[in-house]
């Protein structure tokens, strides 16, 4: 019989590694493996778990390691269920199970071959919920879903009818409204972990495998909010960065929870009263595992998860901390405010607040002191920083992403020698580098690429231009312009120029050149066409392709930082006013300009915000860090008075890579403002704590 089970292991094995890589992509099929299942399944059993299911089982490695996690623990499991989507790997996981079963005379188990989205296929099983829901959703961008066919619209409404059956309680209407109120930005893993919540009975648990941006993307955000009103967080393990899921190149989280009765229509009532222990965030370390068992070194012998599970539950300060493994206590009280403060602004839970059925936002509600990632938190002072910190917004500080021009290569240009009026500059590869004279009015500087910030603290301007040509129109557009004059003379501007013929000769050029390999014109591109505007008489005046739509406060920032960095991340003050921001950064500005541009660069470089942009911010494949806009608005900074402000100015404009004493000079003002209201500890003490942390962090994710 146990051979039995090592084939069918190995058979699964075979299959997950024999899959097409562009189907795996397309379908998001990056399997649990049996390690990241025992772990998981460990975490998330208890003594009253009857009835398991998996919705997107896979090749079945959390059904197999829940089965093997209960014969260790002597559970008496009833059922052992499974959806999977694609017919060959639900065979595989069928087979897998009737191995598994045979060896032990085990619980009764369905694998059901269709969509966890399809209700004739949740249909076929035993149960309509379950006491333990554990589960690896597929990830799979908006872009992947296109092109597996995989329609948004239905799959919306194919998730509304689940929840619809199975939520028939008085939290009903919140489950509708997420349902339908999520982004549709979404990647595939938002509706795939809402369906698996749905399926949990009161009282059960959900054991998720997620990828660590479920706390950070702002599609996401309903994910959290019911993460955090509907259900009570007990376990988040977090993994090495990429080293679970080497092909998804993508920092792991396992998410265990237990669902909480429904018994009204708002949970008002903090959840934290009501729990017994304090939820844990724990980090495992490569240095924890052994050759069967991501936690093996730590815990050496058989059963590795388990006496893990055990050690945990029986852990009772951090002095037990292991060598390879960090535990921390899990604010739930701040992950709700987050949370709350996360959706407040959206359409669907502004509509449940007017029905009253949910609890509105308060002044407290949404404190960004629950961003702080346990990383950063278990190396502060005691005590909470509520009336220390606030939003980065709330400060007066915006936040956005740079230019994005639908075709760089047409739009940006490279200045080679300029004089007062014309600069002659060369063009992209794309139209044979050509040289062409333009009119100074006809381009801006722009800082397109990381190397730029060089040019910048130097007081130099990058070499990059873009071609703004919203002052000049082809000779054959003129006469459209001349029929408009009257709405230019009403929106208070100077109608175009005729364009250089030089300059002229180009943009025809571009009109007809093929942008993409389906060759595709530049003024047909997605993001290109949409520069096109008809005059509305009074109103609106034309717009052609070739000419970019207005600049807004993000294209033209205080400070900028890249969007993908490999050491810490680092922001450099914009000090020239018409220089543009390209999208490969994150921009800040403050539009009551109550920031000058160097205290913004001073504030984002303190010690402070860089070691929370490394815990809070999303690891790539690689070792690089994703710092996005969204990230940045939930970045906790203290509250400063405008005298640290000015101080934070003049420490700018000293503050380079390597200037140490100006340094030393933000991070004393940063720290010192954290730390208003209590007892100050050593802010040099401080911030080289955090230094080491978030070195810590980096080397972390680049290993």
């Amino acid at each position: 019989m146990l051979a039995d089970v090592a084939s069918a292991r190995a058979t699964a094995q075979r299959h997950a590694r024999d899959l097409p890589g562009a189907q795996r992509k397309r379908m998001g099929q990056h399997f649990s493996g049996l390690q990241v299942g025992r772990l998981l399944a460990h975490l998330a059993l208890r003594e009253d778990t009857r009835t398991v299911l998996d919705p997107m089982a896979g090749t079945g490695d959390l059904l197999d390691a829940t089965w093997e996690a209960a014969l260790e623990r002597g559970l008496a499991l009833e059922r052992l269920d499974g959806v999977e989507i694609h017919p060959p790997t639900a065979g595989v996981c069928r087979n897998r199970m009737k191995a598994l079963l045979a060896a032990t005379e085990g619980p009764a188990s369905d694998i059901v071959a269709g969509s966890a989205f399809d209700q004739t296929a949740l249909g076929q099983l035993a149960a309509s919920q379950y006491d333990l829901v554990i589960t690896n959703p597929p990830y799979v961008r908006l872009q992947g879903r296109a092109k597996s066919g995989i329609c948004d619209r239905a799959t919306r409404s194919q998730l509304q009818d689940i929840l619809a059956e199975r939520q028939t309680s008085t939290d009903a209407p919140v489950w509708r409204a997420v349902a339908s109120g999520y982004s549709g930005l979404a990647d595939l893993s938002i509706p795939a972990w809402l369906v698996a919540a749905a399926m949990v009975r009161g009282g059960g648990r959900l054991a998720i495998v997620a990828p660590a941006a479920w706390r950070s993307r702002d599609y996401a955000d309903v994910v959290r909010y019911l993460m955090a009103t509907r259900f009570e967080i007990e376990h988040v393990v977090e993994g090495p960065r990429s080293e679970w899921f080497s092909d998804a190149l993508v920092c792991t989280h396992l998410v265990v929870a237990k669902r909480l009765p429904a018994t009204a229509p708002t949970p008002c009532q903090d959840t934290a009263r009501h729990r017994r222990r304090q939820p844990l965030w724990i980090r495992i370390g490569t240095e924890s595992a052994a050759a069967d068992s991501l936690v093996g070194a730590d815990f050496l012998g058989p059963c590795s998860e388990r006496r893990f599970a055990r050690w945990l539950r029986d852990r009772n300060s951090a002095a037990n901390d292991k060598p390879g493994i960090e535990v921390s206590q899990f604010d739930l009280a701040n992950e709700r405010k987050t949370a709350i403060g996360q959706v407040s602004r959206r359409r669907w839970f502004r509509q449940l607040l007017q029905e009253r059925q949910v609890q509105g936002p308060t002044a407290e509600d949404g404190s960004p002191s629950g961003v702080v990632a346990p990383a950063i938190a278990r190396v502060l002072p005691a005590g909470p920083l509520e009336h220390s910190v606030t939003s980065i917004d709330q400060s007066g500080i915006a936040v956005g992403q740079g230019l994005r021009t639908g075709c760089n290569p047409f739009f940006y240009v490279s200045a080679l020698d300029f004089d007062r009026d014309h600069t002659v500059v060369e063009t992209a590869s794309l139209f044979g580098c050509r040289r062409l004279e333009v009119p100074n009015a006809a381009i801006q500087p722009v800082v397109r690429r990381q190397a730029d910030l060089v040019a910048l603290e130097e007081g130099r301007l990058p070499d990059c231009r873009v071609l703004d040509l919203r002052s000049f129109a082809l000779p054959e557009d003129m006469p459209a312009v001349s029929a408009a004059e009257a709405t230019y003379r009403a929106c208070g501007e100077t109608p175009p120029q005729t364009m250089p013929a030089d300059l002229a000769n180009h943009v025809r050029l571009a009109a007809n050149a093929a942008a993409d390999a389906a060759g595709t014109p530049v003024p047909e591109l997605s993001a290109v066409r949409t520069n096109r505007r008809r005059c509305r008489p009074g109103k609106a005046k034309p717009r052609f392709w070739y000419m970019l739509p207005d600049f807004a406060p993000r294209h033209l920032p205080g400070a900028a930082l890249p969007r993908v960095n490999h050491g810490l991340p680092w922001t450099e003050a914009n000090r020239h006013r018409r220089l543009l921001v390209d999208a490969n950064f994150a921009t800040v500005w403050a539009p009551r300009r109550t920031w000058s541009r160097h205290a913004l660069k001073a504030l984002l470089n303190s010690i402070w915000c860089r070691a929370v942009m490394e815990a809070l911010c999303t690891p790539l494949g690689g070792g690089a860090l994703k710092v996005e806009a969204t990230h940045l608005r939930r970045l906790p900074v203290p509250k400063f008075t405008e005298h640290q402000r000015t101080a934070l100015s003049g420490a700018g404009r000293r503050l380079t890579r390597d200037a140490s004493t100006a340094q030393a000079e933000v991070d004393h003002i940063v720290l010192g403002a954290l730390c208003l209201g209590k007892v100050k500890p050593c802010s040099r003490r401080l911030a080289g704590v955090l230094r080491e942390r978030a070195a810590a962090l980096v080397n972390a994710r680049r290993s």
